[in-house]
This record gives structure tokens, C-alpha cells and sequence, in this order.
């Protein structure tokens, strides 16, 4: 399939900018740069030319990508310095951006029926609403020094016959958010990466897209305010499993790690721990 801006898309089998990204290969208009964290480290991304759009197969903006040891294994220590993290990096990104976030609406995209699917909706549950609060008992809201926040999980097109950017613009023309947050599991091309990596990006998010669905963009353009979006790749073409097929068309069959209920679980108490830390009340 071809792309008039983006080029050819479907070859990556792919979310992850790290793995469109050419290693081996110094692309103008694409900085990269490796900065240690406490946990694991950071991989940064910057697109910001229209030939590296075509190059990577992403708009021009950051992609910053935590790497960690596997979620499944971390200890409640390592889980609260990735929480630390996450927050850090979402303050970042807001003051990077010039992004206010005094009404903040979160997306938990994915189906909580399935599993490997589930981060977004598992995230979501974890995290605090406080816009009613603002709403009924200003007060109350104001001592809690946090920012208005709402949550929302749409489901996937399938349950409801709806497609995500339908149910979640309507919202914000409604509600008029000054920042969107979209959590969502993501596909990978290597295994390494399943349940050890969290992306993040300021350009929105196309549900899906690394497993074949070609739903619409969730970005500032649907959302009349900036998109940053968080991702963990829970999934992988089995195919890309086989050495020496890694450029192969899709099998059609996607494969996760055996611990997938935990790396969920994990990934959505750190994503929503962060969230909750940068603007809200933490649990």
C-alpha cells in the first residue's frame, strides 16, 4: 500500500520509530541521541524533515522510546523509578510543546477483552478522573493542586461497530481539552522488544496500525489540541519470529509472550503511575 505523504506503509509490521529507523544509516533530518535513566535508558528520536518522514514512515515530530528490563520481572522499586520516569518525560514533552495542561483527556484505546490489546483500557482503570470535581466542588479541586482530568475507553471498532476517532472527536469537541493522552498496545518486529519498551510521541497515533487496521489518526487535527501518545508492544508477526523472513509480508498470525498478563498489568501501573504523578492525584 502506498502512502502520498508517508511513502509505503504495511512493510514495517512495526509502531516502534526505533525499528523504522535505519541503524546502519545516517538520515538527514533525523537526529538521534541515547540518554541513560535510572531504569533502563532512553532511545530519542527527532523526525523533522518531509524526506525523513518518508524515510521512517512517520510525521515530523519526537519519538522517545524507554527501554526497561522485562516488565514481568520488575520489583516495586524499579516499577516507582519507571513511574518517575514516564512523568518526567510527559512534564517534557508538555513544556517542549508550550502545552498547557490544565484539562487533560486520557484514552484508553484497545479491547479489555483481549489481553495482549488491554494496556490502554487497564491503564485507564487506574488512573483518577477529577473534571467532575472541578466541575461540583471547586474547592475541594483547588486544594487538590492537580489538573482537570477525564478518562475515557472507547473500545475497539469491532465491540461497537464504531470507529475510535468518531467516539473520541465528538468528545473533545464537548469537553475541549487542552492535551490528549492516547495509551494503546503496539506491535513490534523483534521480540526484544515486547514488555520491555514504552514510546512515546507528540504527533497523535493511528490505532492499529502496526497489525493492518487503517483506522483514522487520533491527532491534533481530530482533537483541536495536542496529542501525546504511549505505547507498549505486546504483539509480534510470527513470521518475523523465523530467521531471514524479517522482510516478509504479514502471516496474518500474531504472537505475544507467555507472562502477557503481567507485562499488561505492569505496563499500566507504570504508564498510569506517571500520568497520575505529572497531572493528577497520585493512588
Amino acid at each position: 500500500m502506498e502512502n502520498k505523504r508517508y511513502g509505503r506503509v504495511g512493510r514495517f509490521n512495526s509502531d516502534l520509530a526505533m525499528e523504522r529507523r535505519r541503524a546502519d544509516v545516517l538520515c538527514p533530518g533525523i537526529e538521534y541521541k541515547k540518554d541513560e535513566e535510572i531504569v533502563g535508558h532512553w532511545e530519542r528520536i527527532r523526525v523533522m524533515s518531509e524526506d525523513a518522514e518518508r524515510e521512517i514512515g512517520r510525521p515530523k515530530g519526537s519519538y522517545d522510546t524507554l527501554t526497561l528490563p522485562p516488565m514481568g520481572e520488575l520489583d516495586s522499586v524499579d516499577i516507582e523509578d519507571a513511574e518517575d520516569a514516564v512523568s518526567r518525560e510527559l512534564c517534557k514533552l508538555c513544556e517542549k510543546n508550550r502545552i498547557s495542561p490544565h484539562r487533560v483527556l486520557v484514552i484508553g484505546l484497545g479491547n479489555s477483552e483481549l489481553t495482549p490489546d488491554a494496556v490502554g483500557p487497564r491503564a485507564a482503570s487506574r488512573i483518577e478522573p477529577t473534571m467532575h470535581i472541578a466541575k461540583t466542588d471547586k474547592e475541594m479541586f483547588d486544594a487538590l493542586s492537580c489538573s482537570e482530568v477525564a478518562v475515557i475507553v472507547p473500545g475497539v471498532r469491532g465491540q461497537g461497530g464504531i470507529e475510535t476517532a468518531d467516539v473520541v472527536g465528538g468528545l473533545a469537541e464537548r469537553i475541549c481539552p487542552s492535551l490528549v493522552i492516547a495509551i494503546d498496545s503496539l506491535a513490534a518486529r523483534s521480540p526484544k522488544r515486547l514488555g520491555t519498551t514504552i514510546q512515546f510521541c507528540d504527533t497523535g497515533i493511528h490505532p492499529g496500525s502496526g497489525v493492518g487496521s487503517h483506522e483514522r489518526a487520533i491527532d491534533e487535527d481530530l482533537m483541536g489540541a495536542p496529542v501525546i501518545s504511549i505505547g507498549v508492544p505486546t504483539v509480534i508477526d510470527s513470521k518475523l519470529l523465523v530467521e531471514g523472513e524479517g522482510e516478509a509480508p504479514t502471516s496474518g498470525m500474531l504472537v505475544c509472550p507467555k507472562d502477557i498478563d503481567e507485562t499488561v498489568n505492569v505496563a499500566a501501573k507504570i504508564i498510569s503511575g506517571g500520568i497520575n504523578q505529572a497531572f493528577g492525584i497520585l493512588r
